[in-house]
């Protein structure tokens, strides 16, 4: 039997009002605005995005190894091995060898690495802060319950 008619590329009005597809939309472009407000700022202060995400979660967990940092992050090791080799060579952050297991190194901040978080971290608070001045006390207390419900759905495994 010869293969139907190929399916129609075009999306049907019922499908772009989905309310879950036009709530996803919003999610996207609310975290797109605030990616390129804070890709602005931390520019300004000599930081990529992934740098100072690589800074912020070194500053809470000094000592964890490229794979934490990786899954962290929500990237590849490979990832991470780019931006850290970067950072290393900057001077922001040292690998120094796992005493436990030869095949893993250790992640620390160096001098200039805690001072590019201690000077980059009020503005990128900063930028978040407003963005959600939008939003009563009580709205960002429903909308963090919310997005963290999501986070646990079952369809991230």
């Amino acid at each position: 039997m010869p293969p139907g008619p190929a399916p129609s590329r075009r999306v049907s009005l019922e499908q772009a009002s989905d309310p879950t597809l036009q709530t996803w939309l919003a999610m996207w472009r609310v975290y797109q605005k605030v990616q390129r407000e804070l890709d602005g700022v931390l520019s300004d202060a000599g930081l990529t995005i992934a740098q100072f995400d690589v800074l912020a979660n070194l500053g809470m967990s000094e000592g964890i190894t490229q794979q934490e940092l990786a899954e962290r992050l929500l990237v590849t090791k490979g990832n991470v091995c780019g931006v850290l080799d970067r950072m290393e060579s900057a001077g922001l952050v040292e690998r120094r060898p796992d005493p436990k297991d030869r095949r893993a190194n250790r992640l620390y901040l160096t001098r200039p690495g805690r001072v590019a978080l201690h000077n980059a971290f009020p503005t990128h608070l900063g930028v978040i802060q407003q963005c959600f001045e939008a939003l009563s006390p009580a709205e960002r207390r429903t909308l963090h319950e919310l997005v963290t419900r999501l986070g646990q759905a079952e369809c991230f495994g």
